[in-house]
């Protein structure tokens, strides 16, 4: 598999995918143009809140490198760590049966460092 974050990034500033829902967290993984990849976990339900985010890098051939050390509250056995199969814009990693869909294109993600004057600029400058 020869897959770059860019690729899965989409044509703007990037783009969210979603695992399907499973228990009571709601994991999205962030491809953003610049190569950079960003895994988030959320709670579900009325205490719904950011649980916790790693930022990672993706291999040629599908493997995420997270960065480390992580937080307390990062949960290792919850990352993936290999997208191992890509239907259109479904993605599977770990080879399991579940789902990540596109949940989001984005032109800007302000919390995570991507002002709309970085990006412009970032794709410009050709990064």
């Amino acid at each position: 598999m020869n897959i770059s974050a860019k690729q899965l990034a989409g044509t703007h500033c990037g783009r969210r995918y979603e695992k399907e829902y499973l228990n009571k967290f709601r994991d999205c993984l962030s491809f953003y143009y610049d190569g950079k990849v960003r895994f988030e976990r959320f709670c579900y339900g009325e205490g719904a809140c950011f649980v916790f985010g790693v930022w990672a890098s993706i291999s040629p051939e599908g493997v995420l490198s997270y960065q480390q050390p992580f937080d307390p509250l990062v949960d290792p056995d919850a990352l993936p760590k290999a997208l191992t199969g890509q239907e259109g814009d479904v993605l599977y990693f770990d080879n399991q049966r579940w789902k990540w869909e596109v949940a989001s294109d984005f032109t800007s993600d302000a919390k995570n460092g991507y002002t709309p004057f970085k990006v412009k600029l970032g794709k410009l400058l050709g990064r």
